[in-house]
Formats: C-alpha cells, structure tokens, sequence
C-alpha cells in the first residue's frame, strides 16, 4: 500500500522507517555473527552469506523495476528476514544457548565487580596502618 502510494510526506516517512530498520540492522547482526559464528571459520561463513546478497544486487540491476516494484520487494525480503530471525531467537531459547550467554555475561559482571572491591580494600587497610 505505501509502495504504490501518491503521498510524498507518507512515502519519505516509510522510507526513515525502511532506513532506520536497516541501521539497526548491521550492529544488531554484528553481535549476533559475533556471538553465534565460530572464529576459525567466520572468513568461510561470511563469504558465503555473500552469494545471495551478490545475486540480489544483480536480480535489482539488470531488471527494469520500478521504485514501487523495488520497494515492495524490499520490504518483502526484510519480512522474511524478520521472521527468520525470530525462528532463530525462538530456537535459540528452546536450547538454552542464549540463557548460557547471558548468565556468562552476569558473571563476567559479578568478577569485575569482586575485582574491583578487592582492588580497593588495600588501599583502605593501607591508609589505617
């Protein structure tokens, strides 16, 4: 419906929205990549990830869409991979892995937190000597 809508205030509001989708998009999958990808094979893995982004870039230049056409199929693909993402998020609740990762995070948290108590009690005991 936006796609093919004759309101400019409307089309430019959608278009803020598409565009700050996609700015949240990269550091929010930075973290995720981050998280989820091994170190030794993230070179492989993300080269991969770019055969399909390589065929879609082609697919939008070499045929003659219109603006409607090419943002419709853009909010398409995002739609799907919004739903994606949640599959994901949902299969990696159900395993437990995000629940390990944040309970790592929390202790990491609770250690600086000792450390830096500890850091501090010498000074204390050195200053009542």
């Amino acid at each position: 419906v936006v796609a093919t809508s004759t309101l400019d205030t409307l089309s430019f509001c959608c278009m803020l929205v598409f565009e700050m989708c996609v700015g949240m998009y990269f550091p929010i999958m930075g973290t995720m990549k981050g998280v989820i990808v091994p170190e030794d094979k993230r070179a492989a893995i993300y080269n991969l990830f770019r055969i399909p982004l390589n065929f879609i870039v082609l697919f939008s230049l070499l045929t003659d869409l219109k603006p409607e056409q090419s943002f419709a199929l853009c909010c398409i693909m995002m739609l799907v991979a919004t739903i994606m993402q949640f599959q994901l998020m949902k299969r990696r609740l159900n395993s437990g892995e995000l629940q390990g990762i944040i309970t790592k995070k929390q202790q990491n948290q609770q250690q600086k937190e000792e450390d830096a108590d500890e850091s501090e009690k010498p000074l204390i005991e050195k200053e009542e000597v």
